[in-house]
C-alpha cells in the first residue's frame, strides 16, 4: 500500500501544478505523443550512487512483473480511481534520463500485458546532485532496506501529459478540472508538455535483495527543503531488469 500512496502523491501532485497554472504562468508545448512520450529515454549514469542508470520499475507487494506492468488485481483496484476506467495495468517507473536528469512517470494501459497504452503523466526533473552520505538508517523488512543512503536534490523542469481514449481524458479532466486543462491548451492524442519549478530534496540509495542479483532503488519521501533523516512508511522500492 505504501508505494501505491506515493503513486497517488504524484498524480495528484501534477494536478496541483494543472490547477494553480495559466498560460500567462507556462510555458507549454503540444507534440504528437503515442508512446510514453517525454522524458521517458533513459541515457547517461547519475554519479554518486552505484548503478544509478536506466529504468527502474516499482515494485508492489515486492512483486516485479515483466517490464515494469503492474496488472495485479489488487493493485490495480487500489488506484483505479485514478486511473481510466477499464484500465487492466499500469507502470510507474524512475527514468535516469542523463547524469543530471531523471523523470517519474505512470503509464496506464488498457490491457493486463501493457501492450496497449490509453495515456501518461510525467514529472520531469533537471539539477541532480548528489550530496553527503547518511548512515545507521533502520532496515526494517518487507523488503530489508539499506542502512546507508545519499542526500539527493533536484529541481522541477516540466511535467508532460497524454491521454489516447476518451476515458482517459475524462479520468484528466475529473483530476485536473476540464477548465486548466483548456486553458493550458491540452489536445486528446497530442503531449502537453509544461514547464515547472520548485526544488526538492530526499535520500535514494541503490542496493540489491537477498537471494536476487537485481539492481533495486530506493527513494525515501521527499521535502522541499528538509531532508529525510531515515527511512519511513513512504520508502519506495524500485527495481531493474
Amino acid at each position: 500500500m505504501k508505494n501505491i500512496i506515493r503513486l497517488l502523491v504524484l498524480i495528484c501532485s501534477v494536478a496541483v501544478i494543472l490547477t494553480s497554472c495559466s498560460k500567462d504562468e507556462s510555458s507549454t508545448t503540444a507534440t504528437s505523443a503515442a508512446g510514453t512520450g517525454s522524458g521517458t529515454t533513459a541515457s547517461g549514469t547519475v554519479s554518486g550512487i552505484d548503478n544509478l542508470t536506466g529504468t527502474f520499475n516499482l515494485s508492489y507487494l515486492q512483486q516485479e512483473p515483466s517490464g515494469g506492468c503492474i496488472s495485479n488485481s489488487t493493485a490495480v483496484a487500489d488506484v483505479a480511481a485514478h486511473l481510466p476506467i477499464g484500465s487492466l495495468a499500469f507502470k510507474k517507473q524512475i527514468i535516469i534520463t542523463s547524469s543530471t536528469t531523471y523523470t517519474n512517470s505512470i503509464q496506464y494501459y488498457s490491457d493486463a500485458s501493457c501492450a496497449t497504452i490509453t495515456g501518461y503523466t510525467s514529472v520531469l526533473y533537471k539539477d541532480f546532485l548528489v550530496g553527503d552520505s547518511l548512515s545507521g538508517l533502520t532496515a526494517g523488512s518487507s523488503p530489508t532496506k539499506p542502512t546507508t543512503a545519499k542526500k539527493v536534490s533536484y529541481t522541477k523542469q516540466s511535467f508532460a501529459i497524454n491521454c489516447n481514449t476518451d476515458a482517459c481524458t475524462t479520468l484528466f479532466n475529473s483530476l485536473y478540472t476540464a477548465s486548466s486543462l483548456s486553458t493550458l491548451g491540452y489536445t486528446q492524442g497530442t503531449e502537453l508538455l509544461v514547464t515547472n519549478t520548485g526544488s526538492e530534496v530526499n535520500i535514494w540509495e541503490t542496493g540489491t535483495l537477498s537471494g536476487s542479483s537485481k539492481a533495486y532503488l530506493f527513494t525515501g519521501t521527499s521535502a522541499e527543503s528538509t531532508y529525510p533523516d531515515n527511512w519511513t512508511s513512504n520508502t519506495s522500492v524500485y527495481w531493474q531488469e
